[in-house]
């Protein structure tokens, strides 16, 4: 599992799912940092958007929430 990684004004972790063999679902977790009680938000892919490797999961997975985040502001 990937660190915390600070985006705008929230925390974001990567932490994409081993489906077995060579199957990562892209998944993360997001939750404003200052001054909010609201939950933390999973983010998860579609199952069209499976990768081979963890790398590529949590890389597509900090992309989704980033993306999230901008679109939650």
């Amino acid at each position: 599992m990937a660190d915390w990684v600070r985006y705008k004004n929230h925390q974001i972790k990567a932490c994409s799912q081993h489906l077995g063999d060579d199957r990562w679902m892209p998944t993360a977790l997001a939750w404003r940092s200052t001054g909010s009680r609201e939950p933390v938000k999973t983010i998860q892919s579609e199952s069209n958007e499976i990768r081979d490797t963890e790398r590529k999961a949590n890389e597509m997975a900090l992309q989704k929430a980033k993306r999230w985040v901008d679109q939650h502001q």
